[in-house]
């Protein structure tokens, strides 16, 4: 069985405890190589501070104050690797911290491309009263600003990206989300390689919206033989539902299943950034959702793949 290579990227809150918990408990299982990074976000510092050309006042005042502010940063920064060190060892992994200095998205997706899996945690979706959208509760984000990390990064990163939001228990199945026909290949061998990995069973959710039927939906038998025939004690199971998300109101994005189920949303690539098989933007899942565990795998395939393999199919026949 291959070693995987694990990121996590965190800092001192909760959420990056219960994401640390989640590897370490993955580390103590099986043949991962983990590596935790925190960043000194100093160039989102300057951007907090909104200074661009003089006005009132020259850039000094400015300047000074972002290198007093990057220096307790640091302070922040090295004490909180100490903290992680210890709290590994406590659990006996070995792991390697690192501590970088710069842009923070940039930084993650930097040591992200040496890596299996990035891991970052997240602050689960809380129904905010009075917010009130067609038949519920709208969620929105808890952050004063337009993404949080982990909505950025599922966006942008072309690595597989786990979500923790909350105290993950053991799962004990991976289930798959799919529509339509584009990276769905991919997105199906790769959840059966991380079940192998993991010793968990596949359940693969196969959806249809909208006007279109249950015919519709990705023909996997041939998929399924080929798992059977690399993983012959995978477990799968396959369901077809008409269910969510609507094309007509992105924010559908919820996620129903049982905490100790592994959640994988395969994205595609797209001109403003990845997205998901639905064509919604990853970012309303994780906003929307309260999935405890929530793996986006990023499907490498063209956007227009899916369209031109049905037109040579079309002439073919």
């Amino acid at each position: 069985m291959n070693r995987k290579k694990i990121l996590l990227a965190f800092d001192g809150s909760l959420q990056s405890l219960n994401a640390a918990e989640l590897c370490w408990s993955l580390a103590g299982k099986y043949p991962v190589r983990l590596t935790a990074q925190h960043v000194i976000n100093t160039v989102g510092l300057w951007q907090l501070l909104n200074y661009e050309l003089p006005g009132l006042t020259g850039s000094g005042p400015y300047i000074n104050a972002h290198q007093n502010m990057c220096q307790e940063l640091r302070a922040i920064g090295e004490t909180l690797v100490s903290i992680y060190e210890t709290k590994a060892k406590a659990q006996g992994m070995a792991d390697q911290c690192v501590l970088d200095e710069g842009d923070a998205l940039s930084e993650v997706v930097r040591r992200a491309r040496a890596h299996d899996l990035v891991v970052i945690g997240h602050h689960a979706a809380k129904p905010v009263p009075g917010a009130v959208i067609s038949q519920g509760v709208r969620c929105l984000p808890l952050y004063p600003k337009q993404f949080s990390m982990a909505e950025e990064l599922s966006r942008l990163l072309e690595k597989p990206l786990l979500i923790v939001q909350g105290k993950a228990p053991a799962w004990k199945k991976l289930k798959l989300i799919l529509h339509g026909d584009q990276g769905v290949p991919e997105a199906f061998r790769a959840a059966a390689d991380w079940c192998d990995f993991l010793r968990i069973e596949l359940e693969v959710n196969s959806y249809f919206v909208d006007d279109e039927e249950d015919t519709d939906v990705f023909e996997l038998a041939g998929l399924l033989k080929e798992t059977k025939g690399l993983y012959p004690d995978l477990k799968v199971t396959v369901h077809k539902a008409k269910l969510w998300p609507s094309r007509t109101d992105s924010t559908k994005a919820q996620v129903e299943c049982e905490e100790d189920a592994l959640v994988m949303i395969p994205t595609l690539p797209g001109p403003d950034g990845r997205r998901s098989m639905f064509g919604t933007a990853p970012e309303l899942f994780v906003r929307c959702s309260n999935v405890r565990s929530l793996m986006f795998w990023p499907a490498l395939v063209d956007a227009t793949a899916g369209a031109e393999n049905m037109e040579t199919a079309a002439v073919s026949k």
